[in-house]
């Protein structure tokens, strides 16, 4: 798989259809270009994704803020200040690209003030030559070799929260031992937090049943998730799907995620300390090494979910799998299907998503005057008769 680089641009002329073949040759180098016309916009998207870039890209010349009207040489200054502010939360390689003169071929303060070289867009060999320096500097940066051995993993997590992507970056960092003040601690509440990502994300394309991911409001009840997910009854949503999604390792890592990371399984935002299991092993076996274990069984939940889900997003299909239950007050279990068919003795015929077959007697039949395609509600008595009967 080819490495991919993240640069931030800023170049008032980024959108300009004559730059387009210079955007191509960076694809096909495995350089995403993210352009803005000035500082402004581009460091409040660095700011806010810093995990997400490698390296950065200025053009000598550039409005200063969004409401410039001229370019001016200022928005170089401004922007190096900005890279130079950042320092403390991550170093990034930048370089210049121009077509002006004044940059490429005189001497010029800002340059020789940062030691900086301008690569003359107009020159194809600069260009090139460019492209090849951004990944060789990119490649440095600790925070893209991380991706880079792991670009399956960052590859999927695009399309989750920029702050399950910092999460990952920061466990790896410091199980690499590049952080000397790592808590990891600190990582438990965020693991469960892009597991319910996760679980958001399956009941999108009706893998998951809506009860689960409206739970007081728009909270994820994570332990029902997995039981759905799983093809179980859940505990107190009265839901169950008949078709078994997760395979039996991956519903066990699910549970082992969700049981270890909460003292409360049902709820997202919880405290690890106050989970009586992990505090009575920390003292014994203080070590980051749990939360590094959970990691590696959430890296192996999301890798077999996006393919699971491309393979099976057809909503209306995983819906289909979905089954509504009840219980008596003798502990019954109500379940909720239509009247399939109905025999010539009047008897009728419920079809199970399972392919059992349940009879419904013909004297509630004709009590409760049911047709085919009418919803009931019963429980099965001796494996093939329905019982407790009403009409939904």
């Amino acid at each position: 798989m080819n490495k991919v680089y993240n640069v931030l641009w800023l170049d008032d002329e980024h959108d300009h259809p004559d730059m387009e073949p210079f955007l191509i040759l960076a694809e096909d180098s495995g350089i995403i270009l993210k352009g803005f016309r000035n500082p402004i916009e581009g460091f409040r998207e660095l700011e806010a994704n810093v995990n997400h870039y490698d390296a950065i890209l200025l053009d000598a010349l550039f409005f200063e803020h969004e409401n410039s009207e001229t370019v001016s040489k200022k928005g170089l200054g401004t922007s190096i200040a900005r890279i130079n502010q950042l320092k403390n939360r991550k170093l990034f390689p930048f370089f210049v690209l121009s077509g002006q003169p004044t940059f490429v071929e005189a001497q010029n303060d800002i340059l020789e003030a940062n030691n900086l070289r301008c690569y003359n867009k107009k020159k194809l060999e600069d260009v090139k030559e460019l492209l090849q320096n951004i990944k060789a500097e990119a490649d440095r940066q600790i925070d893209l070799q991380i991706k880079h051995d792991n670009q399956n993993l960052f590859n999927l997590l695009e399309s989750y929260p920029d702050s399950s992507r910092d999460t990952f970056i920061s466990v790896f960092k410091g199980l690499k031992g590049l952080k000397s003040d790592f808590e990891d601690q600190l990582y438990f509440t965020q693991l469960r937090i892009i597991l319910e990502q996760m679980f958001r994300k399956a009941n999108e394309i009706g893998l998951l049943h809506d009860r689960c991911v409206k739970v007081k409001g728009r909270q994820v009840n994570l332990t029902e998730s997995c039981l759905f997910l799983s093809g179980l009854d859940t505990k107190h949503l009265g839901i169950r799907c008949s078709e078994t999604h997760f395979p039996k390792v991956i519903a066990n890592h699910v549970k082992n995620i969700i049981h270890t990371t909460g003292a409360a399984s049902h709820d997202v935002n919880v405290d690890i300390k106050k989970n009586i299991d992990v505090q009575n092993l920390r003292r014994t076996v203080n070590t980051p090494n749990l939360l590094y274990s959970l990691t590696f069984q959430l890296i192996d939940v999301l890798l077999w979910f996006h393919g699971y889900a491309k393979a099976n997003d057809d909503q209306v299909r995983n819906k289909s799998f979905w089954q509504e239950f009840d219980f008596d007050e003798y502990g019954n279990k109500y379940q909720f299907e239509e009247i399939a068919s109905i025999a010539p003795n009047g008897w009728g015929q419920i079809e199970l998503k399972n392919g059992f077959s349940v009879g419904v007697p013909k004297d509630e039949m004709a009590k409760l005057n049911l047709k085919v395609g009418d919803k009931i509600k019963f429980w099965i008595r001796n494996s093939s008769i329905a019982n407790g009967i009403s009409k939904v």
